[in-house]
């Protein structure tokens, strides 16, 4: 006998058990341990089942990212409520501390959705930007008071991240020492002082 349609249900539930896999090699191994019949073994599927629920490994891939970077959001979210009418600055503080903090303690979660970037030939999805473009809104916020309008915002949002995230790059690939003294994080918060001073110095 032919096998039962799938319910939308039920691959819904597939497509969260294949996700759940993928973030567990990803974290544990690296974007690279990343494989269908790694997941399929996982799963005690077989491997074309993968298939018909996610149309290849770049998109779980993609799905996997897209929550690293929601994870993200919330934590930065919820350190900004913490904080009780904060300046501009003690703000930016705590979001880059947050940033640090949490890449820190997953690097291989965080470098895979770099990895995944510079392998991949096709541009990200627009509802997958839009989850890049909620994290750089809250920096965004909190630098606009210091600047002249919201296209300075939105790019001093982006020049901060990046001089942060090569930053965090070095410090991921243990390489920190070889040109500081100074720990990642007395670097990030003096890089972070040292801009904002820059942004005030120019208003």
């Amino acid at each position: 006998m032919p096998r039962a349609k799938r319910s939308p249900e039920e691959t819904d539930a597939m497509r969260r058990q294949l996700i759940d896999a993928a973030r567990g090699t990803i974290e544990h191994q690296g974007l690279s341990a990343l494989t269908a019949r790694g997941l399929a073994q996982q799963l005690g599927w077989a491997v074309g089942t993968i298939y018909t629920v996610a149309p290849s490994l770049d998109a779980i891939a993609l799905e996997v990212n897209a929550e690293e970077l929601e994870a993200l959001r919330l934590a930065l979210v919820s350190r900004r409520a913490e904080l009780s009418a904060p300046s501009p600055r003690a703000a930016v503080r705590a979001l880059a501390e947050v940033y640090l903090r949490f890449t820190q303690e997953r690097p291989r979660s965080w470098a895979a959705i770099f990895e995944r970037d510079s392998d991949s030939d096709a541009p990200p999805p627009d509802w997958y930007r839009a989850r890049q473009n909620q994290l750089f809104a809250l920096l965004e916020a909190e630098l606009a008071p210091m600047v002249t309008s919201e296209a300075e915002a939105r790019r001093a949002a982006r020049a901060l991240w990046a001089a942060l995230q090569g930053l965090l790059a070095l410090s991921m690939a243990g390489h920190i020492d070889r040109v500081s003294e100074a720990g990642a994080e007395d670097l990030a918060l003096y890089l972070v002082d040292t801009f904002l001073d820059g942004l005030e110095a120019r208003a």
